[in-house]
């Protein structure tokens, strides 16, 4: 029962991921992805919590950043008592989403092993990449509203998310190149995959996002992989000023500066309780229009109050420390480097952190789970990741 309950689980986690990206259906029809995440995840960790609510609970404890997500959420759910709009009683199940996800990422490494999770990482990535190929090969027969910008399927459904998703699994994936010579083609394969899509998104925050990771990759991996990650983002950053120049500049600052002023008004009206967890807003700027803030922490300021956000600081930075501590394995590399990437992402256009399953999820609650199960055994992530490196 245990190791059928944990492969469930690891099957849930790896669908968590790549199927933002691989769901069927029509761009905005996210059911099968959400009843395929209950039905082998969420569900099987409310099992796990509830089994094995001793344990679970001593994790929840000793681990500060799971200690204050626990106050993150408890308190997004007290904000349901003043939040408007509609199925407001429903909202309640967000905070249980995110609760439960983290709970069954710290059971399924338990069980499994740090190598598995990076093993997870490993496939997870390599199914986005062939999303991206199949969406890029396939691009000039669909009808989107975005012109000649590459979207992916389903869920990713504009340039910039589509953008941050493939960026996101760019980063990690450069992490985790194999040591054997095929692995390593077929590793290089993904990553121009994931690459050439980020480009083709022409989302600028999507290429600052990975600009800035790959940049500052010899503070996470001091060694010649880390310096020439830096020098291809220099590279790029020549190769966009010679040739997409016009592109970056056509469309400006996009607003964000008068959307930014508009999530402070926002803010002051409403500073410490917020509207309410996923009440509607709404931004205006001359005759453009937009649900959220495109700021992952105005947004949630003005959702949930300042205390929030200063909670999600915290909680976020903590997250940092924990990939800075474990940065002698691939795993603490990758919780530092996607919080790079994320850090950057989430400024730019981040629409709300307490929602649903769905992409944002792998720039914010990814990073977390993966911290968090550094926190809980980084000895023995230590531990597997030199018995990689051997073998």
């Amino acid at each position: 029962m245990g190791n059928r309950l944990t492969t469930v689980i690891g099957l849930g986690l790896f669908w968590l991921i790549v199927g933002v990206g691989a769901t069927p259906g029509a761009s905005h029809s996210s059911s099968i992805y959400h009843w395929i995440v209950t039905l082998l995840l969420l569900l099987p960790a409310l099992w796990i919590v509830v089994r094995d609510r001793g344990w679970m609970g001593r994790q929840w404890w000793n681990v500060p950043e799971l200690r204050l997500t626990g106050l993150l959420l408890l308190w997004s759910a007290v904000s349901l008592f003043w939040a408007t709009g509609a199925h407001v009683g429903e909202r309640i199940k967000v905070p249980l989403q995110v609760a439960l996800f983290l709970c069954g990422w710290l059971y399924w490494t338990r069980e499994r092993g740090p190598w598995h999770a990076e093993r997870l990482l490993w496939f997870a990535g390599l199914g986005l990449a062939a999303t991206a190929l199949v969406a890029m090969l396939v691009f000039r027969w669909r009808v989107t509203p975005f012109g000649d910008r590459m979207i992916g399927f389903n869920m990713l459904d504009g340039p910039n998310l589509s953008g941050y998703v493939m960026g996101a699994a760019a980063v990690w994936l450069f992490q985790l190149m194999p040591a054997t010579t095929r692995g390593r083609l077929l590793w290089g394969a993904a990553m121009a995959c994931l690459l050439a899509f980020v480009a083709l998104t022409f989302s600028r925050g999507s290429w600052l996002a990975l600009f800035a990771a790959m940049l500052l990759m010899p503070l996470v991996e001091w060694g010649r992989r880390g310096w020439a990650s830096a020098a291809l983002a220099v590279l790029g950053a020549i190769l966009v000023s010679l040739y997409a120049s016009s592109e970056v500049d056509a469309r400006g600052m996009s607003y964000r500066p008068e959307i930014f002023q508009q999530a402070l008004d926002h803010i002051r009206q409403h500073p410490w309780r917020g509207l309410g967890l996923d009440t509607p807003y709404r931004v205006t700027v001359g005759d453009q229009s937009w649900t959220h803030s495109h700021n992952l922490f105005t947004n949630l300021a003005i959702e949930i109050g300042l205390p929030a956000l200063v909670i999600w600081l915290a909680i976020w930075l903590l997250v940092a420390w924990r990939g800075w501590r474990g940065r002698q394995t691939a795993t603490g590399r990758i919780v530092l480097s996607l919080w790079i990437f994320a850090t950057v992402a989430l400024q730019l256009d981040g629409p709300a952190l307490a929602l649903s399953p769905r992409p944002e999820w792998l720039l914010t609650w990814l990073p977390l789970a993966l911290a968090a199960g550094l926190a809980t055994g980084l000895a023995d992530w230590r531990e597997d990741d030199a018995k990689q490196k051997v073998t």
